[in-house]
């Protein structure tokens, strides 16, 4: 309960100053803000965004799969594909660490990379010095809609719970990032619920044994992630760093403020070493901004849904 209350007097405080915003950003954080809410509201499931890894926003290609003969981006023969995609463009990439400028002249392929990055000094610099790494994403316009109409069954209970414990409601928008609010989800690693909560982070706080697993419960899962973000903002101080140890762990965003001597996640995602930091810890809290404002349009719209989804059509 005690830290239940230094998190409310935290905010009380914070209530006074205009200088730090409940939920903090940067331009490089709004940049990639940026790309998820493309994600989440402009690509659908039939696309694949081509990206570079450490600047997400930096888009090479956006490959429709329905004509690769895929229904959605889903499916194992698209992973495949991308794969392919992906050794493509890792041998063009190539070009140009080793021919400069140049090599936008080799092909079509070299002259839309080269594109890509003209607008960005710093991934221009890791193009020519060949250390650019890409990834594919696939889109979630039409899966973040339906996850919408699921969250209106769950989202008052949840808010509820979360102004009990003094925590803001906003922070109710996470499981768009976790599980676009599938109570089944569960991940590769054994996290489980629509909060994805992994078996140790949850046991202090509700049963997870081989009888009875509680994160499959909405409204249990919830109160125990209130808990745990709870400790992660009354220890860190930020709503950044807290939501992002939600994914990195608490410790590990203790390791990453002592490494990089800055509680500024703008810092951290530039400058902390880690192996375990890698692209979802890093894009997580970024994730959860954009999730939050995807959620906020268009529960705000009075578009019907399927009028919605057609905004992410080619």
């Amino acid at each position: 309960m005690r830290s239940y209350l230094l998190v409310s007097l935290l905010f009380w405080i914070a209530g006074f100053s205009e200088a730090k915003p409940l939920f903090p950003t940067s331009p490089l954080l709004e940049k990639k803000v940026k790309f998820w809410e493309r994600v989440f509201s402009e690509f659908g499931s039939h696309q694949v965004i081509i990206h570079d890894r450490d600047a997400p926003y930096i888009v090479l290609d956006v490959i429709d799969v329905t004509e690769l003969g895929f229904e959605s981006n889903l499916s194992q023969g698209v992973r495949d594909a991308m794969e392919d995609s992906l050794a493509k463009y890792d041998t063009a990439l190539e070009s140009f660490a080793e021919r400069g400028e140049s090599a936008a002249r080799l092909s079509d392929l070299h002259k839309q990379i080269w594109e890509a990055y003209q607008d960005d000094d710093s991934g221009r610099e890791r193009l020519l010095s060949g250390r650019v790494n890409l990834r594919s994403q696939g889109g979630l316009a039409d899966t973040f809609i339906r996850a919408t109409e699921t969250s209106k069954l769950y989202l008052p209970k949840m808010e509820k719970i979360f102004k009990a414990q003094g925590l803001p409601p906003e922070l109710t928008r996470l499981p768009f990032v976790e599980s676009m609010f599938n109570v089944k989800a569960r991940s590769k690693v054994g996290a489980s619920g629509i909060w994805q909560l992994m078996p140790e982070a949850a046991r202090p706080y509700i049963r997870v044994n081989r009888k009875v697993d509680q994160r499959n419960s909405p409204v249990l899962a919830t109160q125990a992630a209130a808990r745990i973000l709870g400790r992660n903002y009354s220890e860190l101080g930020d709503w950044s760093l807290a939501i992002t140890a939600y994914n990195h762990g608490l410790g590990g965003m203790k390791r990453a403020v002592a490494q990089t001597g800055s509680r500024h996640l703008h810092d951290i995602v530039l400058t902390y070493d880690s192996r375990s930091f890698g692209f979802a810890s890093s894009n997580f809290y970024a994730e959860f901004l954009a999730a939050l404002r995807t959620h906020s349009r268009l529960t705000k719209s009075k578009l019907r849904p399927n009028i919605i989804a057609d905004t992410y059509k080619p």
